[in-house]
Parts: structure tokens; sequence; C-alpha cells
């Protein structure tokens, strides 16, 4: 049956694609490449609803499986030694003893594992600090060769241990960003067992399989395997391949599914399903809603620009607070200080967002502890951001949100009477002001999904969507001020209101290091020698036609022992650190190295020439390409360079650095 459906897809009957080379096919349609050389024509296979040949589905389906249920293991085991930490040092300090030495230990464990968490990420990987999506979100954009240290093992070490200790101090952080990063973590080094190595040589699917690893890592925080797919692709990607979302489901299908196992044991609180019935919201009501929301959306903008303004006062302003011990332990006393007096403080955050969300009165706290939990968590949230600990935000602005919300509703209730539901509109706050800080649509999905009802769709739809409008119309989102603030690598959108008409001959760099086609083993070792920061080079003709590129190391190999010079520089070829042109699209270039011979006994020199033939090309442009449609293309294509051609000739490279600079400067 299937070899029937493939049948009229063969390679030879389609009209245009006769003579097209097997490498190149398999590079545009990702099928195998066992016939190349053997006389075979290419063939176009397909399967039914998902694409890619059966050998690529045969490791792409276990890889997702697999992937969904170690990380989500991983992760649920790491919540709930945070969940027993949290609950032993309230037992300890509460229950156990009380007063004075109650006080005590409360505060000094705090102090205690938050300087632990903090060393942690000093010894073992400062790539750990903070929340994990800004980094995922650079990596998404192509800068994975910038950032290969996030994805170390020992940045998952000390995130797991960093964010258990963090959490259990009493911080108020989130666990959703380091739940993202070490589930990227785990899928890079998923991807190296020999029976996936395949699927890691391609650079597209490799970005696809971090996409996956991000939607299960939210997945795997709240049990949402809808929402946390349409989440990642707002939070992280800024160009999304459509073969990644039956990824991305499959995935996160294993996560939650994992996560609704571990959840429903006793050791773990879980959000709990609303209860909300038919007549609680009616359409008279969603004006209110629409001030909410509109309301979240400048609560929203206002922190983030507090977190900005914190971070970056602390580092002008607050010198004495440079060292990380001394900045944690002074967060995490005034955190312990303000905790122990305050039942509302010390609880789980998702038991006190279970008790905004009742349908029926609160029985934990009061409404004057609601506003206390606001005063209190919003500057410590604000300053907890900017920390070097690991620590997410998402779960804190939810908790904000709820309650905002819930004090809205208590107020409606009390000026328009019993018709309104007061935890109906804490979970409206709720979406609203998590869409607010991280500008994410898919906010309202997740709220359906946490709540088990749709019944409220309307209501949060139009609330996120207004949240949203209004936070962008003041600033950017919480995840893309930290990449401004830890000076991350991003490729940056433009703004609706810009337009880049700057033409590609005024940014690019004209000065461009070269390799002639024909070339003596001196020449090249010359070339080698002046710039051993260059991984590779282009390929040009005698007239500066742009041939292709080529790496260093196959020039080492191609003049290793032609010459004296060669023969020094060969001897040391493996010392020469790898920089500049690095690319991973032009890794499967060959070179064809021979003698051009010439007849008599003229020109000596061209006998030992060395005719240097690069298989592929690179990423060419125009001069008179704007900078908008390259900075399009570098944005989908992800590659860090491009050479810029005219009529030809090689005229020009331009950097995604400075296409990032552009793009910058023109926005601000």
């Amino acid at each position: 049956m299937l070899s029937w459906l493939r049948s009229p897809l063969r390679g030879r009957g389609l009209p245009g694609f006769d003579g097209i080379r097997k490498s190149r096919w398999s590079q545009l349609f990702g099928v195998d490449d066992d016939s190349e050389g053997k006389g075979h024509q290419p063939k176009l296979q397909m399967t039914c609803g998902v694409h890619g040949t059966t050998a690529d589905l045969s490791r792409l389906v276990p890889y997702m499986t697999l992937l969904g249920i170690l990380a989500a293991s991983f992760i649920s085991i790491v919540d709930i030694f945070t969940h027993v930490i949290f609950e032993a040092r309230k037992r300890v300090s509460v229950d156990i003893t009380h007063g004075a030495v109650g006080y005590v230990i409360y505060v000094s464990s705090g102090v205690l594992l938050c300087l632990l968490s903090t060393f942690v990420c000093q010894q073992w990987s400062k790539e750990a600090e903070g929340s994990g999506l800004p980094q995922m979100k650079s990596i998404m954009s192509g800068f994975h060769d910038k950032l290969s240290n996030s994805l170390a093992v020992e940045a998952l070490a000390a995130k797991a241990v960093g964010l258990i200790c963090a959490i259990g101090g009493g911080l108020p952080v989130g666990w959703e960003g380091p739940n993202v990063h070490m589930s990227c973590i785990i899928a890079e080094y998923l991807s190296r067992i020999p029976y996936f190595h395949s699927l890691r040589q391609d650079k597209a699917l490799r970005l696809q399989m971090m996409a996956c690893a991000c939607t299960v890592g939210l997945a795997s925080s709240f049990g949402t395997p809808i929402g946390a797919v349409l989440y990642a692709l707002e939070s992280t990607s800024s160009f999304y391949l459509v073969p990644t979302f039956w990824k991305s489901v499959l995935a996160t299908i294993s996560g939650a599914m994992v996560f609704d196992i571990w959840y429903k044991t006793p050791v773990a609180e879980a959000f709990e399903n609303t209860t909300f019935g038919p007549d609680d919201y009616r359409k008279n009501q969603l004006i209110l809603f629409c001030l909410l929301g509109s309301f979240m959306g400048i609560v929203g903008a206002f922190f983030v620009k507090c977190t900005h303004e914190v971070y970056q006062f602390r580092k002008r302003r607050l010198t004495y607070l440079s060292n990380r011990f001394v900045l944690v332990g002074v967060v995490a006393l005034a955190s312990g200080l303000t905790q122990y007096n305050n039942e509302l403080l010390r609880i789980d955050p998702r038991k006190a967002i279970n008790e905004l969300f009742s349908s029926n009165a609160m029985q934990l706290m009061t409404y004057s502890d609601v506003m206390f939990l606001l005063l209190v968590k919003f500057p410590l949230i604000a300053v907890c951001v900017g920390l070097p600990i690991p620590g997410g935000v998402f779960i804190s602005s939810f908790l904000m949100g709820a309650g905002c919300g819930r004090l809205y509703g208590e107020f409606l209730r009390t000026v328009l009477g019993p018709s309104i539901v007061p935890g109906l509109y804490a979970v409206v706050g709720a979406a609203s002001l998590a869409a607010g800080v991280t500008r994410a649509l898919s906010c309202s999905v997740l709220i359906f999904e946490v709540t088990g009802q749709i019944s409220h769709m309307m209501p949060i739809l139009v609330a996120v969507l207004l949240s949203v409008t209004v936070a962008n119309s003041f600033n950017q989102s919480l995840y893309d001020t930290l990449i401004v603030m830890k000076n991350l690598p991003y490729m940056p959108n433009i703004r609706g209101d810009v337009f880049l008409s700057q033409r590609v001959s005024e940014v690019m760099i004209k000065d461009v290091v070269t390799v002639k086609e024909r070339s003596s083993p001196e020449e090249i070792g010359t070339l080698l020698i002046e710039y051993p920061t260059f991984s590779s080079f282009p390929v040009v003709s005698e007239r500066r036609s742009l041939l292709g590129v080529i790496r260093a190391s196959q020039l080492r190999f191609l003049i290793g022992g032609s010459s004296a010079t060669a023969e020094k520089l060969h001897s040391g070829a493996d010392e020469l650190p790898e920089g500049s042109f690095q690319d991973e699209t032009f890794r499967n270039q060959k070179i064809s190295p021979r003698p051009v011979g010439v007849e008599g006994k003229s020109n000596e020199k061209k006998s030992r020439e060395i005719l240097i033939v690069p298989e592929l090309s690179p990423l060419e442009v125009g001069d008179n390409m704007s900078v908008g449609q390259l900075h399009n293309m570098f944005v989908m294509l992800m590659p860090t360079h491009a050479f810029v051609v005219s009529r030809g000739e090689l005229v020009g490279l331009v950097r995604r650095g400075d296409i990032i600079q552009n793009v910058v400067d023109v926005g601000s």
C-alpha cells in the first residue's frame, strides 16, 4: 500500500527534477542519502499527515516520546524535592518550634538555602542563573554557537539543585522557565545517543527538537499540552516551522501523562479545577472584564519596567551588592522576615492560587491578607528576577494577577451584588497579568487547561488580548527585557512602524578575506597564519566571482607536506581556534585537489598551484537588496553571515551582528 502511494511521486517522473544531485535533494527534502554514487535517481518519500521517511520516523517518534517522559520525570522529581524541603522547613519552624526560636530557624534556613543556590551556580555553571527562557529564545533565533554552554550537563545540575534551594528557601520565584531550560538540556544529550545522532545533523531538525523541548518543559510545569505548544511558539520562536507542531504535540502529551501520574499523588501540590456554574458569567459583565484586562496590561508593563530599573539601579548605585552572596543573602533575609508572620506568604503558590480561584468564599485568607500579599510579593519578585539564582516569573505573575482579580471581584460584588463571582475575576486577572508580562496570547489557553473549564472563554480571551495590546504600547516583554539585561545575542524583530530602507551595500564589510580558486601552498599557508581564528574562507575565481566556501581545516589538510611553510603550519593545525566564519551551513563542503599542468618550461609556479573546488554555495545576496529583506532571511535561515555579490563578483560581507546593530539603531 505504501509503495503504491509513493509511486506517483518518484523523482524521475516529476518535471524539472531530472539531474538534481542526490546530496542536494537530501538537504532540501530530508530524504536518506544512501543511494548517492550508485546511479539511483532520488525519490521524494512522504507519509500521510507526518512528513518524513520511514527511517526518520523510526527515530523521531521514539525520540519525542522519550523526551517527554524523561524531561517530565526529571522535572517532577525536582518539584517533589522542592515541595518536601519547602514543607519540612515550614513544619520545623512553625509547627514544631514556636516564637523566637522558630523565627530564627525559618529565617536562617531560608538564607542558607538561597546562598547554597547561588553557590551552586557559581561553582558549576553560571548559565543556570535566571529563568532560562531568554537563553532558549536566543538559541532558537540561531545563536546556538554562542550559547552552547547553556546546554551543558553542568548547567542541568546547577539548575536543578539551585531551583530546589531557591524555592525551598522561600524566594518568590517560579519554576516554568528553569523547567524549560532543563528540558532543553535533556533534549540535547538525548540526541547524542548513537541511535538518535542522525537527527542532530540537520540544523533545522535540531532547532525543532529544541522547540519540542521547550513545550515539554512548560507542559510538565502545568500539565497543559496544547497551551504549552502555543506558549513556547510565542515565547521562544522567532520563526516557526510547521512540521514542528506534530512533534511538539507528541512530546507534550508524553510529558503531560507523566505530570498527571505524579501530581495525583499527595506528595506534590497541583492546580485544582474550578467549579464555576453556567450563570456565573453574564454578557453584561464583559465591559468589567475589559477594564480588568486593560489594567492588568498596565500593571504588566509596569512590572517589566520595575524589573529593569531595579536591575540597573543595583548595578550602578548599589556597588556594595555586587557580591552575589551579599546580594542573595540580603534578599533572602528580607523575604524570610516578611513571610514568617503571614501564613499566606508561606504556603505553596499553587495552593494560594487555588484559594483565589475558588468560586466560594476564601477559607485560608482575608482580603487584607491578599492586599498584603500583593504589596510584599510585587517588589520581591521584581528584585528576584535579576538575582544570580535559577528562577522563573510566570507563576509569580500568575499569583499576583489572581490576587488583583480577586480584590477587583470582591469590590464589584460589594457594589453590584451577589451576581458577581470574585473567583472568576481572579482567573481572568491571572491570565491577563501573565499575558501582560510575557506578551503571550496563549496564556488564555493555558488557563483553560489549568482550570479545566471553558465556560469563561470569552472574558478571558478579550481580557488577555487587551492586556497584551496595552502592555505592548509601553515596552517589550519581560523575556526580551531579560535578553537585553543579560546581554544575550538575539535577532530582534522589526517594529511595525519601522522600515529598513537601507541597502545591503551601505552596511556590508567591503574588505573580505578570500582564497583564490588556484592558489599555491605557500599562499594558502600564509593566509592561514595571518587569520588563525577564521574557520572558513570564501573561494573566488580570478575575476572575483564567488564560487563557494572552504573550511580552514580542509585547507590545512590540502597543503599538508606540500612545502616548508605548509609543514610548519600543519604541525600546529590542531591548535588553531575556531572563529569568525563559522557556520554549520557549510559543513559538507568537499575539495578536489589536483595540480594544474602547463606546457613548456614557463610559469613553473603554476605547476604547483592547487585547484580548490568547493561543492556547496553559501548564502549570497545582491548589493541592492534592502536591509529589511535581508533581516527576514536571517530570521528564517539563521545563518551567521551572507556574502554580497554584484553581477557575480564578491563585493562584501554582512554578518548577523551588523543586521542586529542596524535594527537596534533604527528602532531606537
